[in-house]
């Protein structure tokens, strides 16, 4: 029997990791439980991680490392889904480790990970060494 797949939305995430709603955050805990135990694949969008680093440094006001460490862990779980996870692991690192915005960091871990220039003006893709700048 193949695994039931749920798309799982910001919120999930969010209430799952800051348990600020009691019944929300136990039946998030309950999904992911289910995740854990093979019963359900949870598939995250590169939208929705992208989303859940912003709402969780925005309006939780959470430090990047926690928001990095939480996420990437949660991506990187057994039953967890998300397309090219490496790049978003690499995002994730890139994010804990500046001040650079999560979605700038996302575009650095593509273009190091298929080794192709950026184009952009912003200054802060020259934060990252590993990362070419080509505007033409």
């Amino acid at each position: 029997m193949s695994a039931k797949r749920r798309l799982v939305d910001t919120n999930l995430i969010v209430r799952y990791l800051v348990q600020d709603h009691e019944k929300h955050a136990k039946a998030a805990g309950k999904l992911f439980e289910a995740c854990d135990r093979g019963d359900v694949e949870i598939v995250v969008l590169p939208a929705v991680l992208a989303e859940c680093v912003f709402v969780l440094e925005s309006f939780y006001a959470h430090p990047r490392a926690d928001i990095a460490a939480a996420l990437g862990t949660l991506i990187s779980s057994p039953g967890v889904q998300i397309s090219e996870a490496a790049i978003h692991l690499d995002a994730l690192e890139r994010y804990r480790r500046t001040k650079i915005h999560f979605v700038d960091c996302l575009i650095a871990a593509a273009a190091r990970a298929e080794d192709s220039p950026v184009a952009t003006f912003d200054e802060d893709f020259r934060k990252f060494g590993d990362v070419r700048i080509e505007n033409a």
